[in-house]
């Protein structure tokens, strides 16, 4: 009987197992015995919910704690393609059953798996999967709790900064150059193998002297500020020109397969994308190196992004839209009570006012009911760093056209190759594989979108770090902890952030929550006292509605267990989805070629005085300050270059570095001992002291230092080398390239901060700049700097349980 039952257990086992395979095979077969929609059905469930622009309402019933993910396995799915069940455990809500994730293995293995260019992968690419642009794992410091896998919760790597000098290269002959040529061990078989990272021979550590080192991409164009229209050089009508240049942007795809096309074919010579010079650029004809504008009034805009973390994406989906909208302060009026609160600035509440982005259609109207399955939904702006979109497949859609150039129904179109006639560089590149027009003869079956939404949708948030645990399981969370114990830092951290710990409590531990209710702040926000106020724009609970998943067909007839997962939930997602405005320096953000990186001998004190010689120095990769970028994606919608959505920090403890947008503070364990990032902090005692980042709680504090532009030096300035206003030497950088795309011009390109840099960088807080060029979060920062050191590490170790 044994015997039997043992051989009726194998021959299940190998059957479930040739399913999955079979069904990666051919989706439109089988997954798990369970049959998949047909395309028709796929398709007629994408123009309903275009058609809603996923309006999500508020919920109607009682709301419920979000489960979370063990956490130290949280993530950890190894190198490897993640194509398995067990891989998926380690990410996915635990109440979801196997139907479901037997169904999410099609998203999850493309995520992860290399493409080849005989399937479709394109021509012109910046990465060979979609989790190449989320391999920080790779890179991680050992011994500080962060995941070791890669998979869509990891995100983009960075070791050292850009250097467009030499990225930008030439469009006449040589094309760009890729900042690190090799990022991914992962092979198109599927083998894992570090020795193939470009590091050693390279000389991409060096990004004084080469191109640098990360997977943030690339987005270029020219903007015109007096008509807000930025021109993509894809060859697209300019509205205020009104003729076009295709230089192959708005995306510079810099690892093309060139190894697999000449296989293939050894006629193609497919190079990295490059960045027209100034002086070739006729949108930039009578450019001004004063101004920085041409006489047309464009000037040359280019931006770095990175790809962030996907946990939590199901929830943020599911947030009523009148939430996100209610979030927005435009006039200053809410305000907030602090026991801290400064009297630097004179903002009419806390500084923060915060938007929505709305996004208009992405298909003009005339061609709408031709183009009915490329159209995008509209409205409430969600997700991206501008919070440029409103629902999810844009973005994956989004990805498989500008990071892999692959096409399927919902984005039929092909990356462009810069046109020969005006970039040469190129001119023996083209894509192999025909594409459409119909379903099954685009590169990308009707069903993968939808299945890597699912994955996405499916992404839990890992548990809390078990400090914050303990903080949270006490009968009374809010009552203050003996000592200096972990737990009791945690918990002075959370008060400081601006946390309601018995309403968060109450939210986030199952059984917390009274019968009748806690009539607390539904977002977890202490209104009595925000403290540093940080909760004002990173709003600890969210509240979902119905999920927009309700009535996918893809998820099969067991979905309704997703829809729980994310339906009348409380989310400890800690952002607003709003767009906020950051720090600027015009120097940097009006330049048409970003500053060159340079390094600066900074003391690594650690909580040395001034005065003191108890020290190291490292050679540091200094920071740039400013966060304005005037160089768009496909949805620019209304936000202006200086604003950015507020990050949701869930997860950030396991995640780590690199952070904020264009992942510009980096912790790498390639050079962290050798050309670490770097920048000045302060706190209570010390003004501007140097901050070497090599620790994940450095990383952090450098991130929430980033949030605005320095302090002004003081008395307090420190005297450490590397401390004081971090301005360039000579108070300018020139960089190596000059307005005509050569390294060897005699008239560079300068990035001049003017007579007086110190003021541009570290505006006193009474001038007119500092109230024009420092950010939303101005007063929220002056708080957390007038903290001591002790409790600034409070809520740096809060942040490192979520």
């Amino acid at each position: 009987m044994r015997k039997q039952q043992r051989f009726l257990l194998l021959i299940v086992g190998l059957s479930l197992g040739l399913s999955v395979l079979i069904g990666y095979i051919n989706p439109q077969k089988v997954f798990g015995q369970i049959p998949l929609p047909d395309d028709a059905t796929l398709i007629a469930r994408r123009r309903a919910e275009v058609a809603s622009n996923f309006v999500v309402q508020p919920p109607t019933r009682p709301l419920r704690v979000v489960e979370r993910v063990r956490r130290d396995t949280f993530g950890d799915v190894g190198l490897t393609p993640v194509s398995t069940l067990a891989q998926l455990d380690r990410l996915l809500y635990p109440s979801i059953p196997n139907s479901i994730r037997e169904r999410v293995l099609e998203g999850s293995t493309f995520f992860t798996t290399p493409n080849r260019v005989e399937n479709g992968f394109g021509s012109t690419s910046m990465q060979t999967r979609c989790a190449g642009c989320h391999l920080n794992a790779i890179e991680t410091v050992p011994n500080e709790g962060l995941l070791t896998g890669v998979s869509n919760v990891s995100r983009a790597n960075r070791t050292t900064p850009t250097n467009y000098s030499f990225v930008s290269g030439d469009t006449q002959v040589n094309g760009g150059r890729a900042p690190g040529s090799r990022l991914d061990p992962v092979d198109s078989d599927g083998s894992v193998s570090l020795s193939r990272l470009s590091i050693a021979s390279s000389g991409e550590l060096d990004a004084v002297n080469n191109t640098g080192r990360t997977a943030a991409f690339t987005v270029f164009g020219d903007y015109s500020a007096s008509t807000n229209v930025f021109d993509p050089l894809n060859g697209n009508t300019n509205r205020v020109t009104g003729s076009g240049q295709n230089y192959s942007g708005f995306l510079q795809h810099v690892r093309p397969p060139n190894e697999q096309l000449k296989a293939l074919d050894p006629t193609i010579d497919c190079k990295p994308d490059a960045i027209p010079s100034v002086s070739e650029d006729r949108n930039l004809v009578g450019f001004n190196p004063t101004t920085q504008q041409s006489s047309l009034g464009f000037r040359r805009a280019i931006s770095e992004f990175a790809g962030p973390p996907y946990i939590g994406r199901g929830l943020i989906e599911a947030i009523p839209n009148q939430d996100i909208i209610n979030a927005t302060d435009p006039n200053d009026i809410r305000g907030d009570k602090s026991s801290i609160k400064t009297a630097l600035f004179q903002c009419t509440g806390d500084c923060v006012t915060g938007q929505i982005n709305v996004i208009p259609s992405n298909i003009p109207a005339a061609q709408q009911q031709q183009r009915q399955n490329e159209l995008l939904a509209t409205g409430v702006g969600r997700f991206g760093l501008r919070a440029n979109g409103s629902e999810m497949l844009q973005f994956i859609l989004g990805g498989m056209f500008g990071s892999l150039s692959m096409t399927n129904l919902f984005s039929p179109v092909e990356q462009v190759i810069a046109d020969p006639t005006i970039a040469p560089y190129n001119r023996n590149c083209r894509n192999l594989i025909p594409d459409g027009p119909a379903p099954d003869q685009f590169e990308l079956d009707v069903s993968v979108p939808f299945s890597e939404r699912n994955f996405i949708r499916s992404t839990a948030p890992p548990e809390f770090g078990r400090n914050l645990l303990a903080v949270l399981r006490a009968k009374d969370p809010s009552r203050d902890l003996p000592g200096n114990n972990p737990a009791a830092r945690v918990q002075r951290g959370a008060k400081l952030f601006g946390v309601d710990l018995v309403a968060f409590a109450n939210r986030t531990i199952a059984g917390k929550m009274p019968r009748g209710g806690d009539g607390l702040d539904g977002n977890a926000i202490n209104q009595s006292d925000r403290m540093v106020g940080c909760v004002n724009c990173h709003t600890p609970i969210q509240r979902t509605g119905l999920s927009p998943a309700n009535g996918d067909p893809s998820l099969g007839p067991d979905a309704q267990a997703l829809i729980d997962a994310l339906s009348y939930r409380w989310a400890p997602l800690f952002s607003d989805i709003n767009i906020h405005r950051g720090p600027v320096i015009d120097a940097e953000r009006f330049s048409p070629i970003p500053r060159d990186p340079f390094l600066v001998s900074r003391a690594y004190a650690v909580g040395q005085r001034s005065g003191g010689n108890n020290f190291a120095t490292f050679m540091t990769y200094d920071l740039m300050r400013n966060f304005a970028s005037d160089s768009f994606t496909n949805q620019q919608a209304t936000a202006l270059g200086e604003q950015f959505r507020t990050p949701p920090l869930t997860g950030i403890g396991r995640v780590g570095p690199p952070f904020m947008h264009d992942a510009r503070v980096f912790l790498s364990t390639f050079n962290r001992d050798t050309t670490p990032a770097g920048t000045v902090t302060t706190n209570s005692e010390v003004t501007n002291e140097p901050l070497v980042v090599r620790n994940v709680d450095e990383a952090l504090l450098a991130a929430i230092e980033l949030h605005d532009l320095p302090a002004p030096d003081d008395s307090k300035k420190s005297t450490l080398p590397g401390g004081g206003c971090p301005v360039p030497p000579g108070g300018k950088v020139v960089n190596k390239i000059g307005y005509d795309g050569s390294l060897n011009s005699s008239n560079k390109v300068v990035v001049d901060y003017g007579p007086s840099p110190e003021n541009v960088i570290c505006p006193p807080y009474n001038s007119p700049l500092s109230n024009t060029h420092r950010s939303e979060a101005r007063e929220v920062m002056a708080r957390f700097r007038s903290l001591t050191r002790d409790d600034q590490r409070a809520i740096i170790a809060f942040l490192r349980e979520l």
